[in-house]
């Protein structure tokens, strides 16, 4: 028992503290200073300072156990900030791929319409343009614009649009790819997949995973800090500059983690088939081997 807790304690060290204590303590500085400056202050370090100075010679003066305690308290409140914007983040997870509560749905279907419309758009432009000039007669303009028309269209969705968000829609698209090239519901087969695969393919894939986690967090805490903004306003440039950096790097790494689960899938799905005894008419597997693994993963008849 003794290794086992001294294992977890490592854990905590090396993983929660820095992951919910770093960045609430800036909160929690944050905070503190606006508590202080207040708006007609705001950027006067001088307040700043003297009365941080003055806090610290009466601490000074406290017993150990009082300083502990101060001390104690302040990393109790940084975790407890950190663990409420993971918790809140759970929530903003699923905003980002558009699973919209039915409160929200009005809302939601007409951002999915106008995200159609704008794709649809310019597909037919690229469908007109290609058209007009068969491939083998495309000169070097004509190939730059179906490149910069496709950049366009996938700047909006890979796949047709069904989603009130470029993530929601980057993840249906990697499901609707991957049914139309084997026939698999990935929802249902990831955890049979994800028990056949190497250690270190599974450790990529929680990375890029833990890469989106932190994107989306960020963006928690761009609120945090824009409500902070309502009593400190330099917060509020603090929460835009968190959030478009935040907001730009979730669309990043959510598009890399889409496409290392899709490759993923390309390259393990035969070793799930082997291993389920499931007989591969072909080379890569084809429909009928997904829909065959889907029957098992369902567990229909």
């Amino acid at each position: 028992m003794a290794p086992l807790l001294d294992s977890l304690g490592q854990k905590l060290a090396e993983k929660w503290i820095p992951a919910l204590a770093a960045p609430g303590l800036a909160f929690i500085a944050a905070v503190t200073t606006g508590a202080v400056l207040g708006h007609g202050d705001a950027l006067d370090r001088s307040v700043l300072f003297e009365r941080v100075g003055r806090w610290a010679t009466e601490a000074a003066r406290w017993p150990a156990v009082g300083q502990l305690a101060v001390a104690g308290a302040v990393i109790v409140a940084s975790v407890a900030a950190g663990t409420f914007v993971r918790t809140c983040a759970e929530g903003a997870e699923r905003l980002w791929a558009g699973d919209w509560p039915s409160i929200a749905r009005p809302l939601a279907d007409r951002l999915t319409a106008r995200r159609l419309g704008k794709w649809e758009l310019t597909q037919s432009k690229i469908d007109e343009l290609r058209d007009a000039t068969p491939a083998r007669q495309r000169g070097e303009h004509v190939r730059k614009e179906l490149d910069k028309l496709a950049a366009r269209r996938d700047g909006i969705a890979l796949a047709t649009p069904s989603r009130p968000t470029f993530t929601g829609d980057l993840m249906a698209a990697t499901e609707t790819r991957l049914r139309h090239q084997y026939g698999i519901d990935l929802a249902s087969c990831w955890t049979r997949l994800w028990l056949v695969l190497p250690d270190d393919v599974r450790t990529e894939l929680r990375t890029s995973r833990g890469r989106f986690d932190a994107a989306v967090a960020g963006c928690v805490w761009a609120g945090c800090y824009a409500v902070l903004g309502c009593f400190w306003w330099p917060a509020a440039v603090v929460a835009l500059v968190v959030g478009v950096v935040a907001w730009r790097r979730g669309r990043r790494v959510g598009s890399v983690h889409a496409e290392l689960v899709e490759s993923t899938v390309d390259v393990y799905l035969k070793r799930l088939v082997d291993e389920l005894g499931l007989e591969t008419p072909g080379s890569p597997p084809d429909l009928r081997v997904g829909t065959a693994v889907n029957r098992i993963a369902r567990k229909a008849s």
